[in-house]
């Protein structure tokens, strides 16, 4: 799929670089044109470029006649802009509908005294409203659920980006709730399976007449020990990093505010402006206009896609993590008394950990290589495309500098839909 997108890309590079450089050779209101005959001056309208590329000729008055130029490649340009726009208009009917049911279930109410450009409804699914935190559908904040989950009001549970609030989604809290109730059962599930542990190891150290061997329990007991210790703790732990990833998308949210608030900014948000543009250009224009604007959109949508596909999995990995997690403590003990580590606890908090704070390393991102760059973006829509598509290699640096390549349940925004 990268080459394919990087091959389109190439293609309309091209196009521009060709269509941008009709140069003339004098003044453009009034060339020259030497027949053989003698000097004529010859007046090109204002819409001669858009003859060119809708019927491949040029009508041009000279004197009171007018004469019908045919353009180089004009009548093959004219079938090649015919029947990709077609194709583009066919491609759209599919391309909008997906757009669509993805802002029908993410869109969510926001509500915030200092952003005017984001309050009320928001809802087209878009890249910015997802490493912000303003899709609700995708909220990690599983400590955020109710008590009695056949009575509670959903407003209960809105929650605050910054200085935003958004509202809550009735399916991200009915799964958060569930995974709630799972976590207890495995987490007293764990608490029994430990103190069978506890009776094994004391019952080996009673029969243990070898020093060493006495040893190895003893140190498998302390591991024990611990691993109690990290069981009752390791909610709290969860808590934490949650919320410091609530409180760094947040930090980042206010800044992003900033910049889009700023008496000298007249862009909004690069996706939306991009969106509505390729949406009033792909019913207004045709041909090779048509195609080219298609193509933006559709990359601007794969991009979206990634996104979305990533943060619905992150969304469930996060809650899979923690329920698997109190059985992961039952291994502490036995796993650290062979070599001293515990491998299996430490993979699930790199694990855990990179899960939850990928969020706000989005935000980041996303906030100096994209909102930085709005104008730029805006009035050139390939070079926000191109820099929609560098998150991924950015997020592949920082992993490689903080070691976490290796990670198994969050593969990254470049390895979509990859197994393995």
């Amino acid at each position: 799929m990268k080459k394919v997108i990087t091959s389109l890309l190439v293609f309309i590079l091209l196009f521009n670089f060709i269509s941008c450089n009709l140069v003339y050779a004098s003044e453009p209101d009034t060339p020259s044109f030497d027949r053989g005959l003698g000097t004529k001056n010859v007046v090109i309208g204002n819409n001669t470029i858009s003859e060119m590329m809708e019927s491949g000729t040029v009508s041009q008055k000279q004197g009171s006649a007018t004469k019908t130029i045919l353009s180089i490649g004009g009548a093959a340009a004219s079938t090649i802009g015919m029947i990709t726009g077609i194709l583009a208009r066919l491609v759209n009917v599919l391309v909008v509908q997906i757009d669509v049911l993805m802002g029908t279930m993410t869109a969510a109410e926001v509500n915030t005294p200092n952003d005017l450009e984001t309050d009320g409804t928001e809802f087209f699914f878009s890249i910015d409203r997802c490493v912000f935190n303003r899709v609700p559908l995708f909220d990690v904040d599983y400590f955020n659920v109710p008590e009695n989950p056949d009575s509670y009001t959903l407003t209960d549970f809105n929650y605050n980006v910054g200085s935003a609030e958004i509202t809550a989604n009735e399916s991200n809290v009915k799964i958060k709730s569930s995974i709630a109730k799972i976590y207890q059962f495995c987490r007293v599930l764990a608490m029994a399976i430990s103190l069978l542990v506890l009776i094994y190891i004391g019952i080996r150290m009673a029969l243990s007449t070898v020093a060493s061997e006495q040893a190895k329990y003893k140190k498998m007991l302390i591991s024990w020990i611990e691993s109690i210790v990290v069981l009752f703790v390791l909610l709290y732990i969860m808590a934490a990093i949650i919320e410091l990833g609530n409180v760094l998308t947040g930090m980042f949210y206010d800044m992003r505010c900033q910049l889009i608030n700023d008496s000298s900014n007249d862009y909004g948000v690069f996706e939306n402006t991009i969106r509505e543009k390729t949406l009033e250009y792909v019913f207004s224009f045709s041909g090779l206009q048509l195609t080219i604007w298609s193509i933006i959109y559709w990359v601007l949508l794969f991009q979206e896609i990634k996104f979305f596909w990533l943060y619905i999995k992150r969304f469930l990995m996060v809650g899979l993590l923690m329920i698997v997690s109190p059985l992961i403590i039952i291994t502490y003990s036995i796993d650290k008394a062979g070599d001293g580590k515990a491998q299996v606890f430490s993979s699930w908090m790199k694990e855990f950990t990179v899960n939850v704070l990928i969020q706000p390393l989005h935000a980041l991102i996303y906030l100096i290589f994209i909102l930085t760059a709005n104008a730029l973006a805006i009035e050139a829509p390939l070079v926000g495309l191109a820099l929609l598509l560098s998150m991924g290699t950015v997020e592949r640096m920082v992993k490689v500098v903080f070691d976490m390549k290796g990670l198994t349940t969050l593969r990254g925004i470049n390895k979509f839909m990859k197994k393995g």
